[in-house]
C-alpha cells in the first residue's frame, strides 16, 4: 500500500520535496529512500504512515521529535478492532498532543488537495481540480470515488479520509473547509458522531458559509455494526442524526449518487430566488417524467404568462409546445435551443431557474456517419465549433440572470457538448429526474439561506 500511495503523490505531480523512508531499501519509486526521519535533509510538513500497527507510535514520536506537525496513519488495526488497539491508538492521541501535532487517522486512506497537486490516497485523480470537497469516515467514499466523479464531470477539490477520528473528527474539517476558498461545497459520509455538542457548532458555522450535504449510515443495526468494525464509529439512531443535520441545515441524502449528484450542483450553480422552474425538452417523455418529478419535490411549474408564450412561438417550431414543461420536439437549431428559448425564458423573470434535457452536439452524427460510410456525408468537424459557440453563451446564462440551470443527457462525455458543458459549471446528469434532484437540492439551499 505504502509503493502505491507514493505513485498517486509522483502521478498527482506533487511539485515539492518527497521522502521516502524505508530501512533497507536505497530507492524507492527512484527515490533516494531515507532510514529515518531524523536522517531528512530538511523536516518535512507531511508524514505518512504506513506501517504495522504495533510500531506506528514509536514512529509518530520519532516524526514528532523532528518537528513534524502534521501526520497521516494509514495503517489499521486500532480502537476499530478493540482489544490492545485501543491503547495503541490512546498513545497516538497523546504523542500527537505532546507534539502540537495534526493528526488524521489512524485507519485513513489518506488526503487530498488536487488544487496543489497532493494526493496520500493509493488512488489516482486524473481529472481538473473543481469546488466539492469529500470528508468520509470511509476510505473507499473518499477516493475509489475518484473516476466515477471524473467520468460525471464532478470536479474535486479536497478530499480527507479521517479514519478512526482519533484527533481530527469531521467537526474539525467543516470548521477548516467553511474557510477554505477553493471548496465551494462540503460532502459528507457519516458513520457516527461521538461529540453531537462539537458536531452542531462546527456544522452551524459551515453551512452558513457553505452548503453542506451528506449520507448517514449507521442508522439501522446493520449500518451501526458496520461502521463499529470499520471505524469504531459509535453510531445513533436514524431519526435522530436526521434531526441534528435539519437544525443544523445540512442536506441530507441517502445515497452517495445523490451525495455527489448535490454537491456538484450547490458547487456549481447561483442559489435560485425562489422555486419556480422551467423544464425544457426536446423530447416529450424528459418533459414528463421531470415535470412531475419537479412537483414531487416541492418545486412549482408554473404555466407562462400568455405573453411568453407568444414570444417563445416566435422561435420554436410548430410541432412544441410553450406551456411550461417547454417541449421544443426535435430540431437542429442549436441557437433556438440554448440560447433564444432559454434566454428569452430567464429574461421574463416567470421562473426562478431551469431544468433542461436536450443537450448534444456531433457524437451521434459521427457514429451514424460511421456506420453508413460514403452514403452519408455530414461535416461534423465544421459543425463542431457552431456547437460549442452557442454553447459559450448558454453557459453564462446562470451568471448573467442569477438563476442555475442543470441539465440531463444519456449521452456521456463522449460527446464534445456535453464534456464542454460539465467542464464549464453546468452540472449535466445522466437521467432527467437527477437534474430535477440536484434541482430541489439548490432549492434546500435556498430555505435553509433564508432561514438564516
Amino acid at each position: 500500500m505504502g509503493t502505491g500511495q507514493l505513485a498517486s503523490i509522483l502521478i498527482q505531480g506533487f511539485e515539492g520535496p518527497i521522502y521516502p523512508i524505508h530501512r533497507s531499501e536505497p530507492e524507492v519509486l527512484e527515490l533516494k529512500a531515507y532510514p529515518s526521519v531524523h536522517e531528512l535533509p530538511e523536516t518535512p510538513d507531511l508524514a505518512v504512515l504506513v506501517l504495522p500497527t504495533d510500531v506506528v507510535p514509536g514512529i509518530l514520536e520519532e516524526c514528532g521529535r523532528a518537528g513534524v506537525r502534521a501526520a497521516v496513519v494509514v495503517s489499521g488495526g486500532f480502537r476499530e478492532v478493540g482489544g490492545s488497539g485501543v491503547e495503541q491508538e490512546r498513545r497516538l492521541v497523546e504523542i500527537a498532543r505532546r507534539y502540537d501535532m495534526t493528526l488524521i487517522g489512524p485507519n485513513a486512506i489518506g488526503v487530498s488537495n488536487f488544487h496543489t497537486g497532493l494526493n496520500t490516497t493509493y488512488f489516482p485523480y486524473r481529472y481538473d481540480p473543481g469546488g466539492v470537497t469529500v470528508v468520509s469516515q470511509s476510505g473507499t467514499y473518499s477516493c475509489q470515488i475518484y473516476d466515477y466523479a471524473g467520468r460525471l464531470g464532478v470536479g474535486l477539490s479536497h478530499t480527507v479520509s479521517v479514519g478512526n477520528s482519533a484527533v481530527t473528527d469531521l467537526s474539525d474539517c467543516l470548521r477548516y473547509f467553511a474557510d477554505e476558498h477553493t471548496t465551494r461545497s462540503i460532502a459528507l459520509y457519516i458513520e457516527g458522531i461521538s461529540d453531537g455538542e462539537k458536531f452542531m457548532e462546527a456544522a452551524r458555522y459551515a453551512v452558513n458559509r457553505k452548503p453542506v450535504t451528506a449520507v448517514y449510515v449507521g442508522g439501522t443495526g446493520a449500518g451501526a455494526r458496520a461502521g463499529m468494525s470499520h471505524t469504531g464509529a459509535l453510531a445513533g439512531e436514524d431519526h435522530l442524526y436526521d434531526g441534528m443535520m435539519r437544525q443544523a441545515g445540512i442536506l441530507r441524502a441517502y445515497s452517495f449518487e445523490e451525495l455527489l449528484d448535490w454537491s456538484w450542483a450547490l458547487a456549481e450553480q447561483p442559489v435560485p430566488p425562489g422555486n419556480r422552474i422551467c423544464v425544457l425538452s426536446n423530447s416529450g417523455g424528459p418533459a414528463a417524467s421531470m415535470a412531475d418529478c419537479c412537483v414531487r419535490a416541492g418545486l412549482e411549474v408554473p404555466r407562462f404568462s400568455e405573453r411568453l408564450q407568444a414570444e417563445l412561438r416566435g422561435y420554436l417550431p410548430h410541432t412544441a409546445s410553450a406551456l411550461n414543461p417547454v417541449d421544443m420536439t426535435f430540431s437542429m437549431d442549436f441557437e433556438m435551443l440554448h440560447r433564444k428559448v432559454p434566454g428569452a425564458i430567464l429574461q421574463s423573470g416567470e421562473v426562478d431557474g431551469i431544468v433542461e434535457y436536450n443537450t448534444f452536439g456531433s457524437y451521434l452524427f459521427g457514429v451514424i456517419q460511421e456506420e453508413l460510410g460514403d452514403r452519408l456525408e455530414f461535416p461534423i468537424e465544421k459543425a463542431k465549433p457552431v456547437i460549442i459557440r452557442v454553447l459559450k453563451d448558454f453557459k453564462e446564462l446562470p451568471r448573467e440572470y442569477g438563476r442555475p440551470i442543470v441539465a440531463s443527457s444519456f449521452w456521456g462525455r463522449e460527446d464534445e457538448a456535453i464534456t464542454y458543458l460539465t467542464d464549464n459549471g453546468i452540472p449535466m446528469y445522466p437521467t432527467p429526474e437527477r437534474a430535477v434532484s440536484a434541482m430541489a437540492a439548490l432549492d434546500h439551499r435556498r430555505q435553509v439561506l433564508d432561514s438564516l
